[in-house]
């Protein structure tokens, strides 16, 4: 049976320590709700203020070390920031502990490290005299049990936010099985595997899916849905091949060549193609402002002829308005075209879908709303740029269909923000 390693933080102030006569209940009580497949590995006391030698030295012989804090004006806001801040020391000098136990007399003062330790990815525990004050504390603890000078030893009791969790996650499949079945699937269709799309896929597969809570298999926590993958490939599961800004996602012993950066392209995305963009080898592309400006360097004799023929209209050009530009419409966007070399669209314009998507809409009632948006004002942008962002959100995988009501609805992943931070 593999051990796991837990901490045992207690922190309370020297009024906390006065009003209590002490500590709630023996370190003893603390280190028996651990289960036989853990081991306590630390146990540490800190104070806001110096404490009776006795009472160090009771927390000595129990084996738990003692940290003092720097006198300040405010004891219980010096604790809250100090524990949290000796927490981050302690997880970078220990990486092989996943599972802390934080105590104390006023719990409240335990929020912020606790929740610190379960972005993090850390189990956690917490631990106190007052039951309804554990049970304020229900989302930010795995299990939390009440710890008193006659509690002996009792049965932890999880908090109940994390209790449907658990039942839920312990009918989930393991996370890494479905990542390799889902990249199967998709090689074995000879599509593209993207990491814009793949934790989609996980969270459709696993209720409630979050990497966060994972650890690699050095026992460090997982940052981002792309520490999960890279995680994987090094257990050998699949390969993750890094090229420019691209991540290619592939099975173990598949050669990278197999993919084919010269894809023909799709009919949608050749019929968008300006021609004006890219030279005559069709290799280096032209910056897209450039359309906004007129080309110089014509031959001269075609330069004359051109203003000639603008002198003899200059009049009735004059009186004449300028054309209204067509508004986008849906002929203009592929929703099914996947781009991975697509940049991503601007932040502002997410932001823009974020707030117009707030139920999905069909692609026509989505491209209605940008363009209503577009003429009140709102967007202050031209047609090309519009139908650029929103086929971008589209290439990047950014907008999904949430469910398989016909015509299909559309809406915006929820976390477009962490997608294309590594992107």
């Amino acid at each position: 049976m593999n051990m796991s390693d837990t901490a045992i933080f207690i922190a309370a102030t020297a009024d906390d320590l006065k009003s209590n006569n002490g500590l709630p209940g023996d370190i003893g009580i603390l280190q028996n709700q651990i289960s036989d497949s853990e081991r306590v590995v630390h146990t540490e006391m800190i104070a806001d203020a110096a404490m009776p030698e006795r009472f160090v030295n009771t927390l000595s012989q129990n084996g738990a070390l003692v940290t003092v804090l720097p006198a300040t004006s405010d004891g219980s806001a010096a604790l809250t920031t100090g524990l949290t801040a000796r927490l981050h020391e302690f997880i970078c000098s220990f990486p092989n502990v996943n599972q802390f136990l934080l105590a104390g007399i006023e719990v409240n003062r335990l929020a912020l490290a606790a929740a610190y330790l379960r972005r993090a990815g850390f189990q956690v525990l917490v631990a106190g005299p007052d039951q309804a004050a554990l049970d304020r504390l229900g989302s930010l603890a795995d299990d939390t049990f009440v710890w008193g000078k006659t509690s002996g030893s009792p049965a932890r009791r999880p908090a109940r936010a994390q209790q449907q969790n658990r039942e839920e996650t312990s009918e989930s499949p393991d996370p890494f099985d479905v990542l390799v079945e889902e990249v199967t699937k998709s090689r074995s269709r000879g599509n593209r595997v993207l990491l814009t799309s793949l934790k989609q896929r996980m969270r459709k597969r696993i209720r409630r899916f979050d990497e966060t809570r994972l650890k690699d298999k050095d026992g460090r926590p997982m940052r981002k849905f792309k520490d999960f993958v890279v995680d994987a490939a090094n257990r050998g599961l699949i390969q993750l091949i890094e090229r420019g800004n691209s991540s290619h996602v592939l099975l173990p012993g598949e050669d990278i060549n197999t993919e084919d950066d010269d894809e023909e392209e799709t009919p949608a995305r050749s019929e968008r193609r300006n021609p004006k963009e890219t030279d005559e080898n069709d290799d280096v592309e032209i910056d897209p402002l450039l359309d906004a400006v007129d080309m110089i360097g014509e031959e001269s004799d075609s330069a004359e002829d051109d203003a000639g023929e603008a002198s003899d209209t200059e009049e009735n050009s004059a009186d004449e308005p300028a054309a209204p530009e067509e508004p986008l419409s849906v002929d203009d966007i592929d929703p099914l075209e996947i781009d991975e070399e697509a940049n991503p669209p601007p932040v502002a314009f997410l932001e823009l879908l974020e707030n117009v998507l707030k139920t999905p809409l069909t692609l026509e009632d989505l491209v209605a709303a940008l363009v209503k948006k577009q003429q009140e004002g709102a967007i202050q942008i031209k047609k090309r740029a519009l139908r650029d962002h929103l086929q971008a959100a589209f290439n990047n995988e950014l907008l999904e269909n949430p469910g398989d009501e016909k015509p299909l609805k559309y809406s915006l992943v929820d976390d477009w923000r962490d997608i294309i931070d590594y992107l």
